[in-house]
């Protein structure tokens, strides 16, 4: 036996697949990284292996089942790849196209078979399994739009036009290019090259579906590096590395404020109702701060019950309003906890972003003595810098 024969290469393609099945599996139940879309990509994978290895066994089959569990199972394997697919680049989970391209190469493929015309039962397979990949690669061109390049979705995207060109090509030649039919199949099984491309494009996908998965695992690493566990709002390094950002654009002129926040009588809820009904209001306070909001504003947590919402681009006279909506939003949305509402207030601090501070801590630090002033003066209200203040000229008696 050659070692670059059909049966050989799709015996090593299976070996693949069988690995692939495993990686697969291991994601979804030990690591739960894309459970749903990693169990059907090992379902996929696990139900090619007996095409793969059973080219030349179909004796070994029932007389009932010679024909079409080959082909049938192919079709299953490529139909879960193209829903894992799906499932995995975060696209709704629509399959009536998928379903319908399965539903109606499965019906070609059998009645091939039961009139007798094998050539039309494989070309019904192969066109089946073209289409199926052209829907994955599609999906893979539309999912990854969002978190890959350019260059490296048309890198990923290639292999899988490869494969479907390779599909589409086998079951054209098997209906109306019997000249051309040696390239594709011999006799009824796969022609070396036709193996050999498998092989190398099934690879192809295979490293690169793991390659998105380990680069989502990365993004959400480093996502989760810099937010707060509980809110999602930046955690206190994040924020000051925007902070930064917004002072570095002042010393060039441009006008950038900050409002720092604390919830009034925060210790109360807490000692009251308990640390889930603190969690609930700090997620609640969150939410309406948010809806306030600019697509471009960063909110950020300082810790406890204090928070920073950082207003590129706006003028003290515009974060003062900005912090008053929040303020007054605030009030009028009290925590709903346990069928009871529980009023929320926060004491507000708004200041610019000044010349001569590059870590932005004195910014900051007036911001947060702006606050204590509002607490002072009653809670639940906002004290706003005055133009031109800074912290050293404010803190003087």
């Amino acid at each position: 036996m050659s070692l670059f024969d059909a049966n050989t290469l799709l015996q090593v393609s299976a070996a693949f697949h069988g690995f692939m099945a495993l990686v697969w599996l291991i994601m979804s139940r030990v690591f739960r990284i894309a459970p749903t879309a990693a169990l059907l990509l090992a379902a996929a994978y696990f139900a090619i292996i007996p095409a793969l290895l059973c080219l030349d066994c179909q004796a070994w089959w029932p007389d009932v089942l010679q024909g079409w569990l080959q082909k049938l199972l192919s079709l299953l394997g490529f139909t879960l790849m193209a829903l894992g697919i799906r499932r995995m680049m975060r696209l709704r989970m629509r399959w009536l196209d998928i379903g319908s391209v399965a539903g109606l190469a499965t019906l070609a493929m059998l009645a091939g078979n039961a009139s007798g015309r094998s050539a039309a039962a494989l070309a019904a397979t192969s066109a089946g399994m073209g289409l199926l990949t052209l829907l994955a690669a599609k999906d893979v061109h539309t999912g990854g739009r969002a978190t890959l390049t350019d260059g490296v979705r048309r890198f990923l995207l290639l292999p899988y036009l490869l494969l479907a060109a390779m599909l589409l090509g086998r079951s054209v030649s098997l209906l109306w290019m019997n000249e051309q039919r040696p390239f594709f199949v011999q006799g009824d099984h796969a022609s070396a090259w036709l193996a050999w491309a498998y092989l190398l494009l099934t690879l192809a996908i295979g490293i690169g579906l793991v390659g998105i998965v380990v680069t989502r695992l990365i993004d959400r690493i480093r996502y989760m590096t810099l937010r707060d566990p509980l809110t999602d709002a930046l955690n206190r390094r994040a924020l000051g590395s925007e902070l930064q950002t917004l002072q570095a654009q002042a010393e060039r002129g441009q006008s950038h404020c900050l409002v720092v926040l604390d919830v009034d009588h925060f210790k109360r809820i807490n000692d009251s109702h308990g640390h889930a009904a603190g969690d609930a209001a700090l997620l609640h306070l969150v939410g309406v701060l948010r809806a306030n909001m600019r697509d471009l504003d960063r909110l950020g947590r300082l810790g406890g019950e204090e928070f920073c919402v950082l207003l590129p681009h706006t003028s003290l006279a515009d974060a003062s309003r900005v912090a008053q909506r929040m303020c007054e939003a605030l009030r009028r949305s009290p925590l709903v906890w346990r069928e009871q509402p529980l009023k929320l207030s926060a004491s507000f601090g708004v200041a610019p972003c000044q010349s001569g501070d590059p870590q932005g801590e004195h910014s900051l630090a007036l911001a947060d003595w702006l606050v204590y002033r509002a607490k002072s003066e009653g809670r639940d209200r906002i004290c706003v810098a005055e133009p031109g203040a800074a912290l050293g000229r404010v803190l003087k008696p």
